[in-house]
């Protein structure tokens, strides 16, 4: 065979994958804009009916929970959130609650997660280490958070360091069982041959078992970003420390239903966009770790 045969064989190949690509990527982008579809117009038939269902008096005399005075509507939690925005009508602004809300639980999520990751790290790369401490670790991990706080905030007060310390009791034991199981998944050949090379238990750990605790760690990170949010705004609530968890008490404390709904349209955007950005890098970090595996 020719070398012009050879070099249009080739060059057919990568225009056929070239083409099959292109193709994926199409077929991808087409999926993506039908699954959006279906989600605005779930998005939209929802909120047709909350707005208009309870409006039909027959209806809601028979049906509690479709009462306007209970649930609100979307028009009114809609002008709600704009008097959030912007402060107006005596309302007050959302900006300092959500802020204080969003560094509690961002400082919570990161400790929670060094913490969790380098337990994980150490238990599972000692087996006497592991055996005594795992069986107080699942203790305190099956108690319930809500019962910690008041302790918490008899020692931080009803502050933001009390707010924070919740987050990171919550994330420790997420990211923790994550990260000790990654630790655990290394196979058994790979470390002994770090053995017969030479290397200690401290480098076993750093590097044999530590790139394992962290993709595992990596992958919690979303689930972790969420029960920060999670604990951060429950704390708030039982400590009245500035906050949207705050904000959230005193709109139930005055049976306002369009504040109440308002604030948590407010934190399932900011649960949405935190989720969004560890889901970024989560895909980040795992594709640069399965490229350097």
């Amino acid at each position: 065979m020719s070398a012009e045969t050879l070099h249009a064989s080739a060059s057919a190949t990568m225009t056929s994958k070239a083409s099959f690509a292109a193709e994926q990527r199409r077929a991808a982008r087409r999926r993506r804009g039908r699954i959006i579809a279906v989600q605005l117009l779930i998005l939209v038939a929802f909120l047709l009916m909350w707005e208009f269902l309870p409006k039909v008096g027959w209806l809601s005399d028979r049906l509690t929970f479709l009462d306007p005075y209970f649930i609100s509507s979307p028009s009114e939690i809609w002008a709600t959130l704009g008097d959030l925005a912007s402060g107006r009508d005596n309302s007050p602004e959302m900006w300092p609650f959500a802020r204080a809300t969003v560094e509690a639980s961002l400082i919570g999520t990161f400790l929670g997660t060094v913490l969790g990751a380098g337990a994980g790290l150490v238990l599972s790369n000692s087996r006497m280490l592991s055996d005594v401490l795992r069986p107080f670790i699942i203790a305190l991990n099956a108690v319930p958070r809500i019962a910690l706080i008041p302790i918490i905030v008899i020692i931080f007060g009803p502050t933001m360091k009390a707010s924070v310390f919740t987050a990171i009791t919550v994330v420790f034991f997420v990211v923790f069982f994550n990260a000790y199981e990654g630790g655990r998944t290394v196979p058994p050949q790979v470390l002994e041959n770090a053995r017969l090379l030479g290397a200690s238990k401290t480098q076993l750990m750093w590097r044999v078992r530590w790139p394992h605790v962290l993709a595992w760690t990596v992958t919690a990170l979303p689930n972790a970003v969420s029960f920060g949010l999670v604990s951060v705004v429950t704390a708030e609530i039982l400590t009245g420390t500035v906050g949207m968890g705050r904000l959230l008490l005193d709109s139930v404390t005055t049976v306002q239903a369009s504040l109440t709904f308002a604030v948590v349209v407010v934190l399932s955007i900011l649960g949405i966009v935190l989720v969004a950005i560890a889901e970024v890098i989560q895909r980040r970090w795992l594709h640069w770790w399965a490229q350097g595996d």
